[in-house]
């Protein structure tokens, strides 16, 4: 009986995995369970942004600029990378500021500048 190339290299690729030992259940990671994200219902410390602002609306906003600026929260925020810890209302981080900074030259150059 001869085998064609096609199942003679679905052999040769299948082999090493039913050669393989099975796992030892035993030794498997304890499964972690997944934190949720602390972002609070309401906004405490809002300088730029309308007090307002539903929380849908300044997700989109804080994504956005993550996206853009190819950061992640933690960058501006004092939180964990999980977003699980931390406070987005501290002012800690400089980087912070930069971006509130930034965020009123947007809105200038978009609306025109505003009167006091």
């Amino acid at each position: 009986m001869k085998l064609s190339h096609a199942t003679a290299l679905a052999v040769f690729v299948c082999l090493p995995l039913v050669a393989q030992e099975p796992a030892d259940s035993s030794q498997a990671p304890p499964a972690v369970a997944a934190k949720r994200p602390n972002i609070p219902d309401h906004f405490t410390n809002l300088t730029v942004l309308p007090t307002t602002i539903a929380k849908p609306e300044l997700m989109g906003i804080m994504k956005q600029f993550a996206v853009t600026m190819k950061v992640r929260c933690s960058y501006c925020h004092t939180v964990s990378d999980d977003l699980s810890e931390g406070s987005f209302a501290s002012d800690e981080k400089p980087t912070k500021e930069e971006a509130r900074k930034l965020m009123r030259l947007i809105h200038q150059a978009t609306l025109g500048p505003t009167k006091p």
